[in-house]
């Protein structure tokens, strides 16, 4: 492989330990097939990281008792976790941040381009993927998030509201990246990436895009099997034939499956599932429009 014009930005990342699915392999691998370093740090071994990703001791960046000391809805987090650990990894290693659901589609941006600090459309700052250089605005961001320890937190806390606050506060030292370039496909659109009839409109999207978060979250509330392909003819399932990424799953799902999928995901996530308030909803509606109908001429 020739040199990668990528070689002096190098990535890292944290995972649990334990097995990665067939997805966050993926998602590795799309950064060292182009020959860039990454770095997964965990506290336990991992059974299955993809050859080339570097396995390295989460201690080396902080102490494990640390990860029970970010709480949502009184349990701990290890989401909110990470964004500690990211900021703190900025710190000590200089490493870029990716979270295991980013995949590399084009060229990333060297080093010497600065920081990267991208918006998501129409919500806040992700740190999905994340380069902060100036050590005064990390520790800024690490005391921050040593202060919310041990608290019952907001979603989102020590993360996308903490990196917009620190946007406003720091934006004289601060170059917001375009959202294009790493987030080129909309939260609230990632699942047309499993559907083979979006191909074409994810494509255009994505053509001038460094990476393409596939947002976990939603895969996960859709029920989608990560270890299973996605659709032939569909938008992920050619990169992940690009990427020479297909051989980290099992078997695929056919369309009308995947499909039936999205129709079920997108019902309950407009609430045209939520039983008897949802039935009265919508027949009220209808009566009035039946009676307008049908009542007799004054």
């Amino acid at each position: 492989m020739s040199a990668s014009p990528l070689q002096n930005r190098h990535f890292g990342t944290f995972w649990h330990g334990g097995r990665l699915s067939a997805i966050e392999c993926a998602c590795a691998y799309s950064f060292i097939r182009q020959g860039v370093s990454l770095t997964l740090f965990s506290y336990d071994p991992i059974e299955n990281a993809p050859d080339g990703v570097l396995i390295e001791d989460a201690r080396t960046i902080t102490p494990q008792h640390m990860t029970s000391r970010f709480i949502l809805n009184n349990n701990p987090h290890y989401g909110h976790f990470s964004d500690f650990f990211r900021y703190r990894m900025m710190l000590e290693n200089n490493m870029t941040w990716i979270d295991l659901d980013m995949m590399v589609t084009g060229k990333i941006p060297d080093q010497s381009s600065g920081d990267i600090i991208a918006k998501e459309h129409g919500k806040g700052y992700n740190g999905a993927i994340l380069y902060i250089s100036s050590k005064n605005i990390l520790h800024y961001l690490i005391s921050e998030t040593t202060r919310l320890m041990d608290k019952n937190l907001r979603w989102g806390e020590t993360g996308p509201l903490l990196l917009g606050k620190m946007v406003r506060k720091f934006r004289n030292q601060v170059t917001v990246s375009d959202v294009s370039k790493f987030y080129p496909i909309a939260h609230g659109d990632i699942y047309k990436i499993l559907l083979p009839e979006y191909a074409d409109w994810c494509r255009d999207r994505v053509s001038t895009a460094a990476t393409l978060h596939l947002f976990n979250n939603i895969l996960v509330k859709t029920g989608y099997w990560k270890d299973t392909l996605p659709p032939q003819g569909s938008y992920l399932m050619e990169i992940l034939e690009n990427t020479e990424s297909t051989g980290f799953f099992q078997n695929q799902y056919p369309t009308d499956v995947m499909e039936n999928i999205i129709r079920n995901y997108r019902m309950r996530l407009d609430g045209t599932d939520l039983g008897i308030k949802n039935i009265i909803r919508q027949t009220i509606p209808s009566l009035k429009r039946t009676y307008r109908h049908y009542r007799p001429a004054l």
